[in-house]
């Protein structure tokens, strides 16, 4: 239910948590402990029910809790940002992009199984990841092949959001819903898949399940 590693690490806060208790301090070892749990829910890593189909590209990330939601659902160009990296020439894409909530599970996951072409971390800022970050904040772009063309993740950091994490690399055979990383108290995903291949099944306002919310159905 948790990130690798996150169990232990809660122990030995918990463990200092008894010291101040022992002397007394009550009240202290109550905020520390109340802390401890805050923290502890951005490492949730809880399973999931990958739908069957080989033609479906499902939601990389959550966003279900307050604000978090699709926010953004736009047309992009080979002459955008990233985009050449995604698209070819001359080919549009749909941008899909979600808001995950301090309180959002932060895990990401794979939208389609393929192989990882390529990896690139572009370091920046720590603005609030509304609907305009993509240029200036940190971020991770992930792209997959696949049968139906190239589709690709970008993790963009925040404004709490101090650390993204990333589970594959270069040249991994990936399958849809399997994890791909995280990003460290929260932020924003995009998701970029190709435009003439594309039956897009949700719409902004939604709020998407990474790894189980089916997003668009590829077609031949």
């Amino acid at each position: 239910m948790f990130d690798k590693g996150t169990l232990k690490k809660a122990g030995i806060l918990l463990t200092l948590t008894v010291l101040p208790f022992l002397f007394g301090y009550f009240l202290l070892s109550f905020l520390i402990f109340s802390l401890i749990a805050f923290l502890m829910q951005f490492f949730r890593d809880p399973k999931r029910r990958i739908p069957e189909g080989s033609n479906i590209v499902v939601a990389p990330a959550d966003g279900r809790i307050l604000k978090g939601r699709i926010d953004k659902i736009k047309t992009v160009e080979y002459k955008d940002r990233l985009m050449e990296h995604v698209l070819e020439e001359g080919k549009k894409g749909i941008l899909i992009s979600t808001f995950m909530s301090p309180f959002d599970v932060h895990v990401n996951r794979v939208p389609i199984s393929g192989e990882v072409i390529k990896t690139k971390y572009y370091p920046g800022k720590f603005r609030i990841a509304w609907k305009n970050v993509q240029k200036e904040n940190e971020k991770n772009l992930i792209v997959i092949k696949s049968k139906y063309g190239k589709i690709g993740v970008i993790q963009i950091a925040g404004f709490v959001a101090r650390r993204i994490v990333q589970y594959i690399k270069v040249g991994n055979k990936v399958q849809i819903g399997s994890k791909l990383g995280m990003i460290r108290f929260g932020s924003r995903v995009d998701l970029i898949i190709p435009y003439e291949r594309c039956e897009l099944l949700v719409k902004e306002g939604e709020k998407p399940k990474a790894g189980e919310t089916i997003v668009a159905r590829m077609t031949d």
